[in-house]
């Protein structure tokens, strides 16, 4: 089987996309949120939100 250029640039996205969302890697929130769309950035607006704000607690 051969993987096409395309196929896992696919791949390597979506992986992307699920670590991101599962919390398992650290980005900005605006390239986050062009990584894994307009559907999931609403979701990851209160976990960033949520750790700025703890961070200015400490």
């Amino acid at each position: 089987m051969m993987k096409t250029e395309k196929s896992e640039q696919i791949r390597i996205k979506y992986l992307y996309r699920s670590l991101i969302m599962k919390g398992r890697i650290r980005v900005p929130y605006k390239a986050a949120a062009k990584m894994v769309g307009p559907d999931c950035a609403y979701h990851l607006y209160g976990t960033f939100k949520a750790d700025s704000d703890s961070a200015k607690t400490d």
